[in-house]
């Protein structure tokens, strides 16, 4: 795949996340999608159903630089929240193959984004 492909790619998937596109979602993440955060790994229905869980509190992610090399993009960005932590710095390092994401590695400082968890778990009805 050209880089301008891989990009535009790598672009649709963090847009998609950020405004909350889960039909566009579905079709740019392979099913055989590979997802890794905090060393622990997800499949893609895994991961579609953290991305959820965050929805609640993403305002937007404002896209900052996209790094390319053959099928591989890395994408900074801020992940614009409506919480106390306000925007927080990620970065997702991107497997594509046919524009479909195949790998995912997030990478993001967990202090920075401890408010958001606090205010996820706010919303989270008590457990019975």
């Amino acid at each position: 795949m050209p880089d301008s492909a891989v990009e535009a790619a790598a672009r649709s998937y963090i847009q998609a996340v950020g405004s909350h596109d889960l039909a566009a979602l579905d079709r740019l993440l392979d099913d055989g999608l590979t997802a890794t955060f905090a060393g622990a790994a997800f499949d893609k229905t895994a991961w579609v159903t953290a991305l959820k869980r965050l929805l609640p509190v993403l305002v937007r992610n404002d896209i900052r630089e996209v790094f390319t090399a053959g099928d591989r993009a890395c994408v900074v960005y801020d992940f614009v929240t409506g919480t106390a932590a306000g925007a927080v710095r990620c970065v997702e390092l991107l497997g594509i193959r046919a524009d479909r994401i195949r790998e995912t590695e997030l990478i993001l400082d967990r202090v920075d984004f401890a408010p958001v968890n606090a205010a996820l778990n706010r919303l989270r009805p008590p457990a019975r």
